[in-house]
């Protein structure tokens, strides 16, 4: 099975760091996504102190992961003038890059959304010193895997049109 299709969200994770080698993989995998005119609209926090981690897993429901994760990156917006309008498209692609490079490498990840939430991009940007304009638009909590989950294809024949909306 392919990397695409065996990747999943894995929430629960290992007491191990995550080596400065694989770091790098993972951010040299999200900055080789495309990105409209090349614009390359982000930059990116990694975020390995536990106490900052705890502090952000406070930003919504679905962030408690980042509470025991040994590590976070968090993807950032920046403004361009290129095509200010894909950027959300551009960042999206660098967070799946890094999701499938941490699959890759055997670590487990899964996305935390904030952008374009202001009660949860606030608490990232008070947490992490974010100056305006910059936006926080991702987190992806990462770890060696402590969980092991059933693996489901989402594949539905019915989703599938050709040509045409009408089947």
């Amino acid at each position: 099975m392919n990397i695409i299709q065996s990747r999943q969200s894995i929430r629960k994770y290992k007491e191990k760091k995550v080596e400065e080698e694989k770091i790098r993989e993972l951010l040299k995998s999200a900055m080789q996504a495309p990105s409209a005119k090349n614009q390359q609209p982000w930059e990116f926090i990694v975020v390995d102190d536990q106490e900052k981690l705890i502090s952000m897993s406070k930003a919504s429901k679905g962030s408690w992961p980042l509470e025991k994760a040994p590590l976070a990156i968090v993807t950032i917006v920046k403004e361009t003038d290129k095509s200010p309008h894909y950027r959300d498209q551009d960042l999206s692609a660098a967070t799946q890059n890094i999701l499938l490079e941490a699959h890759q490498q055997g670590l487990g990840a899964v996305w935390i959304g904030c952008y374009p939430l202001e009660e949860r991009t606030s608490l990232i940007k008070e947490v992490l010193s974010i100056p305006s304009p910059y936006e926080p638009f991702s987190v992806i909590a990462l770890g060696y895997p402590d969980e092991t989950r059933t693996l489901q294809s989402r594949y539905k024949e019915e989703f599938v049109h050709r040509n045409t909306w009408e089947k």
